[in-house]
């Protein structure tokens, strides 16, 4: 499916007269607004851009994320801890696994402790598609992030940790 975005953002002074015209009565912070969109068109560009790289391989993010959390546990995961791992449920995560296991880029094992189970491991090939990955990505997350200052880079850090923290709050919330 297609990521759309809007490509030219609207100002803060025009998204302050959509949003009092959306929201009568009630006083927006235009600030907040423009600086989602902001937030909201980086983080689009650079999935798109990592998207357009992975579909040459057949893959998307999702299924891209869990090889790559499978490459850092040799010794595999149960299907429940990666659905954990990545926020999705039981069923979503067979579905990725599935189609993982179609392509040869993982495999099934039977649990060393608990014969009824089973564990997920990358296969060979599917370590040698990361490998292949990996380094043509990098190239343009270096390129990207090179323009910024370490102190730049130390103090977007903190403000993004902070926004995590948050997001992780209002979910504990609801």
């Amino acid at each position: 499916m297609a990521k759309l975005f809007i490509q030219e953002l609207p100002s803060r002074e025009e998204i302050h007269k959509t949003a009092s015209e959306l929201h009568a009565g009630v006083e927006m912070d235009a600030w907040v607004l423009h600086s989602n969109l902001l937030f909201m068109k980086v983080a689009t560009e650079l999935e798109m851009k990592l998207d357009s790289l992975l579909s040459e391989y057949q893959l998307s993010s999702g299924r891209f994320t869990l090889l790559f959390i499978l490459r850092n546990s040799p010794e595999g995961l149960m299907p429940s801890v990666l659905a954990q791992k990545v926020g999705v449920t039981q069923a979503t995560i067979s579905g990725l696994l599935n189609s993982l296991e179609k392509a040869n880029l993982i495999v099934r094992e039977t649990h060393q402790r608990d014969g009824r189970s089973f564990v997920i491991k990358l296969t060979e090939k599917g370590d040698s598609t990361i490998k292949e990955i990996f380094p043509r990505w990098y190239p343009f997350i270096q390129s990207f992030w090179g323009q910024f200052a370490d102190d730049e880079k130390s103090n977007l850090d903190r403000l993004l940790e902070r926004m995590i923290h948050t997001t992780t709050l209002q979910k504990a919330e609801q």
